[in-house]
């Protein structure tokens, strides 16, 4: 089984769809609850006599649910299960569930803290028996995560757990949070979880099954995920996409999908089907699309490419926006996973591209571990155009020029770009990765972020290592040549017009500003 990967969840036996259909789908596991099972005598023998994977006519990884879902969704948090923990967990082991949950006691988001907190140490203390009483050595047991909004509780439960041996480790507790759209306190609690685990064992989400989610999920550490949302979601008429959100099925003239559902049947027909077709269609639909997004999304893992994905994918809806947004919260957490090199070049498409870790690896290695070229005396600052270094003809004419001038040794002279997402790029880091290989947005109008951001990085670089020069000299062309050819006017909204100014505000280097190279190169 490849992650990220999705366990949908089945009634043990009152199911619109069968296991067989699961497998067209290319569903490699599944999720079902071992407490509606133990509560059904005829069942419950039945299970123990054939095995939960025969019963099931499912010969894929099963993960089975100890019932404490149940007492969070639908409880008030105080009646008790009508079982105990090393009666479920053993009734686990003995039907043969591949991944089976010990009987944790999930923390609600309402809460209070002190109620979170003998919560999360009964869970703890429950991991701790269950590990002393398991016997089926094939069962690959989860070990469920709790606090809620309480990071600290988070941390704790993290902690214990980490250090208890669970083959993997999942967060509860979520469901009411995906039910609200609170995307950012769900990030938050993955962040803080992930910040204490060790990585060397997969993290679930419980009751994760929004599609338009899954990448940002999958980016913040989530490796595995399960839900009842793709039938839950068609009960109630409601139909997932991954570009605008869930719709219901009112709103739709016809289905912004190709899958076999939709190419076969238009919105108007489905809603004239009997309710348990209709359902049952729509329930498909919607697997469809969480997996076709799966697929994506480990194709973008292979490529490099998973955040420009969550880019495009937090365009669904404003609060995975702001969900996003704390990912430069957890800066230096992302920038340790993320790979030095990579097979193509990258795209900052949005201003949520500003909090790539690559950005900030970029910003960190270049202001901690940086040397100027020993010879250098006069800096040049030349702006980013709308194709980088030697490739823009108005860059590789500039570069010439300098390379060729008789009034300043060569050597004397040291070359950087001004760029919107990097800031300062010295040109001799300009064919290194991700400096050469990447296309971007531009400031729309002056002052945005972007324009600030970019000075914010530029003058910290100049405050750096402003001591190492004698001069500075900005370029500020009031035309350039683009890479069709064409004669453009420079844009005035590029940050580089405000470089100069705040250079003298910051450092004591004599800096000024030029529109032509021959006029800079006589000002050093």
């Amino acid at each position: 089984m490849g992650t990220p990967n999705l366990f949908p969840v089945i009634h043990p036996y009152k199911n619109i769809l069968s296991t067989s259909d699961l497998k067209d789908f290319g569903v490699e596991c599944i999720f079902t609850n071992a407490y509606i099972i133990y509560q059904n005598e005829n069942i419950k023998q039945e299970v123990l006599k054939e095995g939960l994977h025969r019963y099931l006519n499912f010969d894929g990884l099963i993960a089975t649910d100890c019932g404490a879902f149940q007492q969070y969704m639908y409880n008030d948090g105080k009646s008790k299960l009508e079982i105990d923990a090393e009666s479920i967990e053993k009734f686990q082991e003995k039907i043969g569930s591949d991944f089976p949950v010990i009987l944790d006691v999930p923390v609600q988001i309402d809460d209070d803290y002190e109620t979170a907190k003998n919560k999360v140490l009964t869970t703890i203390t429950r991991a701790k028996d269950n590990i002393k009483r398991r016997e089926n050595k094939n069962c690959n047991w989860f070990g469920p995560i709790h606090g809620a909004k309480y990071f600290d509780l988070l941390k704790l439960s993290s902690y214990e757990m980490n250090k208890l041996d669970f083959s993997v480790y999942a967060i509860g507790g979520l469901v009411k949070l995906f039910l609200d759209y609170r995307f950012d306190i769900v990030i938050q609690i993955l962040l803080n979880v992930k910040e204490v685990l060790s990585p060397n064992r997969p993290l679930h989400m419980f009751g994760l099954g929004l599609p338009q989610f899954f990448s940002l999920a999958v980016a913040c550490g989530c490796d595995l995920m399960d839900s009842a949302a793709y039938i839950l979601y068609a009960k109630d008429n409601r139909y997932f996409t991954v570009s605008t959100g869930t719709k219901s099925l009112d709103e739709l003239e016809e289905f912004p999908c190709n899958c076999p559902i939709c190419s076969k049947y238009n919105p108007k027909e489905l809603k004239s089907f009997e309710n348990d077709l209709k359902t049952e269609l729509l329930a498909k639909h919607n697997l469809y699309v969480s997996f076709s997004e799966l697929k994506t999304i480990r194709q973008a893992i292979r490529e490099g490419t998973l955040w420009e994905l969550v880019e495009q994918r937090i365009r669904n809806h404003p609060n995975l926006v702001k969900a996003a947004n704390l990912i430069n919260d957890f800066r230096e957490l992302f920038e340790i996973h993320e790979k030095i090199y990579k097979n193509h070049g990258r795209l900052y498409a949005s201003i949520e591209s500003l909090n790539r870790p690559l950005l900030h690896r970029y910003d960190k290695r270049l202001n901690q571990d940086y040397r100027v070229p020993k010879n250098a005396k006069f800096l040049i600052i030349l702006p980013e155009l709308d194709v980088k270094g030697n490739i823009s003809p108005s860059i590789n004419k500039w570069i010439k020029c300098i390379d060729n001038n008789q009034l300043i040794p060569r050597e004397y002279l040291h070359i950087a770009f001004m760029t919107e997402f990097f800031g300062i790029i010295p040109y001799e880091l300009t064919e290194t990765f991700p400096m050469g290989q990447y296309e971007s947005i531009f400031s729309s109008r002056k002052k945005d972020i972007l324009y600030r951001e970019s000075l914010k990085k530029s003058i910290k670089f100049m405050v750096n290592y402003s001591k190492y020069y004698k001069k500075c000299g900005v370029l500020i062309p009031k035309t350039y040549i683009n890479q069709f050819n064409e004669e453009i006017d420079f844009s005035k909204n590029h940050p580089i017009h405000d470089l100069n100014r705040r250079i003298k505000l910051k450092t004591n280097l004599e800096t000024a500003s030029f529109t032509t190279l021959d006029l800079l190169i006589q000002f050093f």
